[in-house]
């Protein structure tokens, strides 16, 4: 087995322990889906018999109307993983370009690829600045996050559209990955771009949004020209009847992305008021979770003893350790994990 190394394994937990930690490792909406999708979850049983429709084009539809834009710009995936990994051999460009730090399965992804890193600077808060521009090169993949993962910064716009324009100029295509904008508080999502440049293809997923990881339902959005060449590399019923019928039911809840990002600011204003009063360095954080740095180093594994699970960022190219992610969480599970600091810290 390849080495695991992201968040949300609880699992080694449970067998080490014996009991399954509270996972602030894996930065999912802290509230429960609609209920409709737990009744959706149930129904897809009984159509399980037969494959799901081959275009899924209910759920199409509906994301479509979501999103704003036509259902011939979209293309669904079981999560956003499966549509990063097909991207670098639908689009066979001879390089690319990624942030440094970010989510790690851009690079791995890119077999045979000449990559060049970005390295977002402590000084600079760890936001891309304008002379990324310098780096974008011809042929090329240039990946972005908006929000970012694992700081949770904010693209600028203007930085996004220079991107924009000189990767068209040049023959590159840019894929901006968006899993986290629908629950960021005045996050701004650039899919209405899609119409202006053909260049741009944007990842986003139900995973975070309405916490169903492991039903693994992600989407793409992009010039009808791209969503047919991505048609061509991803297998047939990629997406199972249970993902499909959940989604589905999710879409149809109009307020559960509000609630959610109140909820969220809320919780996160009590995490960032005490991670600072333990004198936490503090950057972006602007997404549904919290990224921070602090001189206790052995944090991830002290929390283990008490059955707390965070994100130890210190595999992330460009970052060391003392770095650190956790989601924001229900008030009680957030009590919890300061409640816990407050022990290691002070104890």
């Amino acid at each position: 087995m390849k080495e695991y190394s992201h968040g949300g394994d609880i699992y080694s937990h449970y067998e080490k322990y014996g009991v399954y930690p509270v996972d602030f490792s894996s930065s999912l909406n802290p509230l429960i889906a609609p209920i409709e999708v737990s009744n959706a979850f149930i129904s897809s049983y009984a159509k399980s018999f037969a494959y799901p429709p081959h275009d899924y084009k209910l759920l199409r539809q509906k994301l479509a109307e979501k999103e704003n834009i036509a259902i011939e710009n979209i293309i669904l995936s079981n999560g956003a993983s499966e549509i990063i990994y097909f991207i670098p051999y639908a689009f066979n460009k001879a390089n690319a370009l990624i942030n440094a730090p970010a989510f790690s399965e851009y690079e791995k992804s890119l077999h045979n690829k000449n990559i060049d890193y970005y390295y977002l600077k402590i000084e600079n808060q760890f936001k891309v600045k304008k002379d990324i521009i310098d780096y974008v090169k011809k042929d090329s993949i240039i990946y972005l996050t908006n929000p970012d993962n694992p700081v949770g910064n904010i693209i600028d716009e203007n930085i996004l559209y220079s991107i924009l324009e000189k990767s068209a100029q040049c023959g590159s295509i840019v894929v901006l990955d968006e899993c986290f904008i629908d629950l960021t508080y005045n996050g701004k999502s650039y899919v209405s771009l899609i119409k202006k440049y053909d260049n741009l293809i944007i990842i986003k997923a139900f995973t975070k949004t309405y916490a169903f990881a492991g039903l693994r339902l992600g989407y793409c959005i992009s010039s009808k020209k791209n969503i047919e060449i991505l048609e061509e590399y991803l297998p047939p019923w990629n997406i199972s009847m249970s993902a499909y019928m959940c989604g589905i039911a999710a879409l149809k809840d109009s307020t559960f992305l509000e609630n959610s990002i109140s909820y969220i600011e809320k919780e996160k204003e009590y995490l960032l008021y005490n991670l600072k009063d333990f004198g936490f360095l503090i950057y972006g954080s602007q997404a549904n979770y919290v990224f921070f740095y602090c001189d206790e180093h052995n944090l991830k594994e002290k929390l283990l003893e008490k059955h707390i699970l965070i994100r130890d960022c210190s595999n992330y190219k460009g970052l060391s350790k003392g770095y650190f992610r956790v989601a924001v969480k229900k008030h009680d599970d957030n009590e919890k994990l300061i409640n816990a600091f407050k022990d290691i810290l002070n104890g």
